[in-house]
């Protein structure tokens, strides 16, 4: 008789422990799964469920550290934020100012061969530049050289003339102007005014003085000669 309730209480416990097992596993199989939040705290996510999709507009984590963004209306392979490019900018009339032609394309103002060294007294020697260096107007020519070296030449010319000291400089201005020499002031003694004019490796030095009737003035040029 004690056997047999021994083994009753026995069959009794082990149809405890069965019952409890099973209701351990139903409730682990039923319980959702979590997640910790920012704060640390778990919160529930259900099984299965959908993974959010962001809003229209919002830009995707990936754009932001990439730095791409979306080009619309700026055309595609413009970085966001590149500045546009400048426009070509047109001089006015459509074409640029042309400049000083340069000085290979100036004729040469004297040309080999050059004449003999000599000197004229009351005239205009043989051999004078007189298309460099010409007289001016209602002038009596005093004294006149040449000299030569090389493909070097030296021209003098001095004279007088009834023009002023004002229009002999203004006349020399404009006809070695159109030869291509630029013209600045030179010191000069009291008086007396003075110009040098210059175009690479020529020059032309002027001094003109007042005299009763007119002036007197003196020209002396250098010049190397070309081919």
């Amino acid at each position: 008789m004690r056997r047999t309730l021994l083994a009753g209480a026995l069959l009794a416990a082990a149809a405890v422990v069965v019952a409890a097992g099973a209701f351990a596993i139903q409730q682990s199989g039923s319980r959702p799964a979590e997640t910790s939040d920012s704060a640390g705290t778990p919160s529930p996510v259900s099984p299965g469920s959908p993974t959010p999709i962001p809003s229209p507009g919002t830009t995707d984590s990936s754009q932001a550290e990439t730095g791409e963004a979306d080009t619309g209306d700026r055309g595609e392979g413009i970085p966001s934020g590149a500045p546009a490019p400048a426009p070509e900018e047109t001089p006015p009339g459509g074409t640029p100012p042309e400049g000083p032609p340069p000085e290979g394309t100036l004729p040469a103002l004297v040309s080999l061969p050059l004449p003999d060294t000599a000197t004229a007294v009351g005239s205009i020697v043989a051999g004078f530049p007189a298309g460099v260096i010409p007289e001016p107007p209602d002038s009596v020519v005093e004294v006149s050289s040449v000299a030569t070296e090389g493909s070097q030449l030296q021209a003098a010319l001095s004279g007088r003339t009834t023009l002023t000291a004002d229009e002999v400089l203004d006349f020399y201005r404009t006809a070695l102007a159109e030869l291509g020499l630029s013209d600045a002031p030179a010191p000069s003694v009291d008086g007396s005014s003075a110009i040098a004019f210059t175009r690479g490796n020529n020059s032309v030095a002027l001094t003109v003085s007042p005299i009763e009737g007119g002036c007197r003035y003196v020209v002396f040029g250098t010049f190397t000669a070309g081919s």
